[in-house]
C-alpha cells in the first residue's frame, strides 16, 4: 500500500471536491445550496499529491424534489429538479514545502443541464404549474490555498475554496445554474489509511459562508457541511466502500426575500461507492464512481447524487 499512498493520483481526488463547491442548482432559498453532497471526494481525502499538474472531470446527476422553497423570490410548491452537470478543473503542487506541509492551487470550470418542475403560489394563494430548463456555464470555483500534511498513516488538509458568480443569472428564469452571489467555503479534513491493511477512514468537514443574492434580496444563512468515506482495498488498485455526508444550516437565511423564515435545512445521506486505478493507464489514471441516497431531510431538496469521475496526472 506505499505506492498508492505516494502516489501523484491522490491530489486529483481534490479536484472532485472542487465540483462540491462550484454549484447546484438552487441556493437554499430553493432548498438546496452550493454545498454539493459527496463531491469531497470518494477515498483518501485528505491525503497530499506529488508536486506538478493533475488535472480531472467528474460528472455529476442529481434528481430531488422538495415540497416547499423559495425560488427566484418566489414561493414554489412541489419542486422536482433533475440536474447533469459536469466538471473539468486542475490542480498545481508546488514543491516547496509551506508550513511544514504542501501547497496546492486550484480550479473548476461547471457547465450541464437542469430541468425543474414546480406549482408557484401566486398573491392570491392560488397555484400555477410551471417548468423550465437551461444549458449553460455554472459558477466558477477558486482554490487559492490548499495545504495538507502527511505524518505515516495520518494525513491532514485546510483549504479556502472561493465560488464566484459566473454562471448564467437571470431572475426571470425559472431556473439558472448560476448563483448570483459569492460564496467562501472553509474546510478542514482527515485521512487514516493503513499501509498494512488497506483500510481507510476520511472525514472533511467545513462551513460555508453565503453573500446576499441582490436580485432576490436573499441571503443564505451559514452552512455545515461533512463528507465521510469508508474503504477497503481489495487489491492495490481497487477499492469498495461506503460514502455519506452530512449537512446543517446553522444561521437562518434573511433579507426581504426569505418569504418562509429561516428556513434551516438538514439532511443525511449515505451510499456505495467504488475506486479503481486501472494497470493499463500505467499509473496515471482513476476511476471513481458512487451513488447517494438521502435517509433524511428537513426543509431541503430530497435526493439521489450519482456521480463518476476521471482523474489524471502528468
Amino acid at each position: 500500500m506505499h505506492h498508492f499512498t505516494r502516489s501523484t493520483l491522490l491530489g486529483l481526488l481534490g479536484l472532485v471536491w472542487l465540483a462540491l463547491s462550484s454549484s447546484s442548482v438552487l441556493a437554499a432559498e430553493g432548498g438546496s445550496s452550493l454545498y454539493i453532497p459527496g463531491l469531497a471526494g470518494d477515498i483518501a481525502l485528505a491525503v497530499s499529491s506529488e508536486p506538478g499538474l493533475q488535472v480531472g472531470n467528474s460528472i455529476y446527476v442529481q434528481t430531488s424534489s422538495v415540497d416547499r422553497a423559495v425560488l427566484q423570490g418566489v414561493v414554489n410548491a412541489g419542486l422536482d429538479v433533475d440536474v447533469v452537470l459536469n466538471f473539468f478543473g486542475g490542480f498545481y503542487t508546488f514543491k516547496p514545502s509551506v508550513l511544514g506541509g504542501t501547497y496546492s492551487i486550484g480550479a473548476v470550470i461547471p457547465f450541464g443541464y437542469a430541468e425543474l418542475d414546480a406549482q408557484v403560489t401566486g398573491p392570491r394563494g392560488n397555484s400555477v404549474g410551471v417548468s423550465g430548463d437551461t444549458f449553460s456555464l455554472a459558477d466558477i470555483a477558486f482554490v487559492p490555498l490548499r495545504l495538507n500534511w502527511n505524518i505515516g498513516d495520518f494525513h491532514f488538509k485546510f483549504f479556502e475554496a472561493i465560488i464566484a458568480p459566473t454562471g448564467d443569472y437571470d431572475v426571470d428564469d425559472v431556473i439558472n445554474l448560476g448563483r448570483n452571489y459569492w460564496a467562501f467555503d472553509t474546510v478542514a479534513a482527515f485521512t487514516w489509511l493503513s499501509t498494512k491493511t488497506g483500510t481507510e477512514f476520511s472525514m472533511e468537514p467545513g462551513l460555508l459562508a453565503n453573500t446576499r443574492n441582490d436580485d432576490t434580496e436573499y441571503t443564505t444563512g451559514l452552512e455545515f457541511h461533512v463528507d465521510f468515506t469508508i474503504n477497503q482495498f481489495l487489491a492495490e488498485t481497487f477499492a469498495i466502500g461506503f460514502r455519506g455526508y452530512y449537512y446543517r444550516q446553522v444561521t437562518g437565511d434573511s433579507g426581504r426575500g426569505a418569504r418562509l423564515g429561516d428556513f434551516q435545512g438538514e439532511s443525511l445521506g449515505i451510499g456505495p461507492g467504488v475506486f479503481w486505478q486501472p494497470k493499463f493507464a500505467g499509473g496515471k489514471l482513476v476511476i471513481l464512481a458512487k451513488w447517494l441516497h438521502d435517509v433524511t431531510t428537513t426543509r431541503r431538496l430530497e435526493a439521489d447524487y450519482y456521480s463518476l469521475a476521471f482523474a489524471w496526472t502528468f
